[in-house]
């Protein structure tokens, strides 16, 4: 039996196969079908189910969490996987402080990180200081395999390890398919893990065991009109649609046999952040600008997020004002008056942060003229797009803005390691509880773009926001939880270190011989690649 093969274009090369190490979606993108956690998240609702896992017991008010594992699992490579590649995870990788892991900040509990012990090979428990509302979710990071990877602990080179150097066989997962071959620039090709067990409740696809697929093709196509035109003649089986394009794609659907699915507003937004890195190469006058929150402020007035959603969305999105989606209705929380277009409230707000407007241009009070070069992405038109309309709004209250595009992983090196940049135009995927955004918005974040992995909070803003995630992870009421987290969206929608922008509706183009398609508000169409199948490719025995 056979479920055929699936071929989608990605925008960028990852920038490691290490998935404790990686951050960016080039990376998570591909690792996603190479490794598993105890835990999974349902696309339908976001409610945690097993996985690597069979089942768990909390006891203990909630501090310790035991988990079951299936006995008959391995990894890509036929060698058995139990609780030793568990605890191996945890303690020696995302524990270890040698390792460079955006995932620890997100296992620190009261400052803590997470106790983890044997109970037998199939038995893993899980202690925290005290008791953690999103452990479960947490626990979907990825499991690593002991005896392939303990050697490079021990030897201090794990930063280095699975780099995307390394030949892609030797990436050992427990996920539906592994890497057989990554041409830079050009593909990364998958083939069904033979070793792969379901987790429990997947049901299989009509002819096939799970996997379905015996293979996919992602090619990396750099620039998102390109990977338009190859979808429309042919070459893919998936395509994320931006709205801009519904126009072109809504007639050539039936001629070009695929469906388009639209789910409403997704998780995903759009944001613009400034540098106020200390440590970073900008001038200090301008990060003076970018440090005042009042500055900041006359940003939010100034875009025009109406046009952003009429010009680049085709008028298929919403304009957001805080740091979660409305889709997220467990916790979006809009009380705050919202930024709208308002140009003379912004240039009023600059006045009042001793700007000065002078024939049009905007200076500050020792006279520099207001000139910032503004990063985005190259390989999304949209965002430069948006990019473009950031200019124009800031021209309207006299700020030059010179954008700048750069190649996804150039432009992640810039934000993330030489904090070489002034004010980038962004984008995050968004999560369903705001403790998967701790990464972002707890100061000591891997992710925490306007001023990274700070040692202390150089803002008691910033310490406010570090003690509500603190709180928020460690009540286990729901209600309370969410009370918790309205107040850190209202200490973001004032103090703006990101100004968020828009969130597109969710569509997809979906080839018509691809079966096991499910549209949920969470998780796109695809609600487990296993269930996926080609219709037209089905071998019944």
């Amino acid at each position: 039996m056979t479920g055929g093969h699936l071929s989608m274009d990605i925008l960028s090369d990852p920038k490691t196969f290490n998935p404790a190490l990686a951050s960016e979606t080039s990376s998570t993108q591909i690792l996603g079908y190479l490794f598993r956690g105890l835990t999974r998240e349902s696309p339908e609702d976001g409610s945690i189910k097993p996985d690597l896992a069979t089942s768990w017991q909390i006891s203990q008010g909630g501090k310790r969490v035991t988990f079951f594992l299936a006995r008959n699992l391995k990894w890509s490579d036929g060698a058995p996987l139990d609780g030793r590649d568990v605890l191996f995870t945890y303690q020696d990788v995302y524990n270890n402080p040698k390792v460079a892991t955006p995932i620890r900040s997100l296992l620190t509990v009261a400052g803590k990180p997470i106790h983890v012990s044997l109970k037998d090979n199939y038995t893993v428990v899980f202690e925290t200081a005290v008791p953690f509302a999103p452990l479960l979710e947490e626990l979907g990071a990825e499991i690593l395999p002991r005896h392939v990877l303990a050697p490079a602990v021990s030897s201090g080179t794990f930063n280095e390890s699975w780099s995307i150097r390394e030949n892609p066989r030797h990436i050992v997962g427990s996920g539906p398919f592994m890497m057989t071959r990554y041409v830079p620039g050009q593909i990364v090709s998958l083939e069904v893990n033979p070793h792969y067990t379901p987790p429990p409740g997947l049901k299989p696809s009509p002819g096939c065991p799970l996997p379905c697929l015996r293979s996919i093709d992602l090619r990396i196509v750099g620039d998102a009109n390109s990977q338009l035109v190859r979808f429309l003649a042919g070459k893919g089986d998936l395509y994320g649609v931006s709205p801009s394009e519904m126009s072109l794609l809504k007639p050539a659907a039936k001629r070009a046999a695929f469906t388009l699915f639209t789910r409403g507003p997704g998780l995903s937004e759009s944001f613009l952040t400034f540098n106020q890195n200390p440590r970073s190469p900008v001038a200090s006058y301008k990060r003076a600008w970018f440090m005042s929150r009042k500055f900041r402020e006359a940003i939010a007035w100034s875009i025009d997020r109406k046009a952003m959603i009429s010009i680049v969305e085709n008028g298929m999105g919403e304009p957001i004002y805080g740091p979660v989606s409305p889709s997220v209705k467990a916790f979006y929380h809009q009380t705050y008056p919202v930024y709208r277009h308002d140009p003379e409230k912004a240039r009023s707000l600059l006045r009042e942060a001793g700007f000065l407007l002078k024939k049009r241009r905007l200076f500050d009070s020792s006279g520099h003229a207001v000139e910032i070069v503004l990063l985005t992405n190259v390989e999304s038109p949209q965002r430069m797009l948006m990019a473009q309309i950031v200019q124009s709004n800031l021209r309207e209250v006299g700020i030059k803005v010179r954008v700048v595009g750069l190649q996804f992983n150039m432009l992640a090196t810039n934000v993330m390691t030489s904090f070489n940049w002034e004010m980038l135009l962004f984008g995050l995927t968004g999560v369903t509880d705001p403790h998967g955004d701790a990464a972002v918005w707890k100061s000591s974040g891997f992710l925490h773009l306007w001023n990274p992995r700070e040692k202390k909070p150089q803002e008691a803003w910033e310490a406010q926001i570090d003690s509500l995630f603190e709180e928020g992870s460690l009540e286990m009421d729901p209600e309370k939880r969410k009370k918790i987290y309205d107040q850190w969206q209202d200490i973001a929608h004032h103090e703006l270190p990101m100004v968020d922008l828009v969130t597109p509706d969710g569509i997809t183009a979906v080839r018509k011989t691809l079966g096991g398609i499910r549209p949920s508000p969470l998780g796109g169409v695809v609600p487990h690649i296993t269930q996926v199948y080609q219709k037209a490719r089905i071998v019944h025995s």
